[in-house]
């Protein structure tokens, strides 16, 4: 039985969003194999494929022993550096078609909540469907019958997925849309 994942602020469900999958390679970190492996981008300058387990991403390990960092936090504005050193070394990130990115409300880094398609904001996410929206528009430039038809495409394994994360402070959704 593989022991109980650790706790992510900024990622509550990284089973959920396919950023760590139940799978007993060994982690390089801790030399283990605890059941569950991360599967997201890791940016280290003399790695560039390590396979890490979310406890070894959790307490720090991994990224002391690589310099490895797992979310981009560079271009998020109003964070303290402490959210932005447990965003990037400590919490489990998503694979995005370019490059992911983090989202922050309310003076904090949100919490990623998965990436979705049209079907998934509608089922699992209405909340985030507004946000989606107002990306395409100001990300974009959509709107009215472009727009419409732009998030009816939106699926989370296809072309344009939408990435949607919820704050931990307001409880509003973000979202933004990447495509390949």
């Amino acid at each position: 039985m593989a022991d109980a994942l650790p706790v992510f602020k900024y990622h509550p469900d990284p089973l959920a969003t396919g950023s760590v999958e139940t799978w007993d390679a060994v982690c390089f970190g801790c030399n283990g194999a605890r059941g569950d492996i991360y599967t997201g981008p890791v940016y280290a300058e003399k790695f560039d494929d390590l396979s890490l387990c979310p406890w070894c991403i959790a307490d720090g390990t991994a990224a002391q022993k690589f310099g490895a960092s797992f979310g981009d936090t560079g271009t998020v504005d109003g964070i303290s550096a402490k959210a932005r050193e447990e965003i990037g070394s400590r919490t489990p990130s998503f694979t995005a078609w370019q490059q992911d990115r983090w989202l922050a409300c309310c003076g904090d880094g949100a919490a990623f909540l998965g990436p979705a398609g049209a079907g998934e904001l509608k089922r699992d996410f209405s909340g985030a469907v507004r946000a989606v929206r107002e990306h395409l528009e100001n990300g974009y430039g959509l709107e009215d019958e472009d727009l419409e038809e732009f998030f009816k495409g939106l699926r989370k394994d296809g072309d344009a997925t939408a990435y949607v994360f919820r704050c931990l402070s307001c409880g509003n959704y973000l979202a933004y849309v990447d495509e390949a």
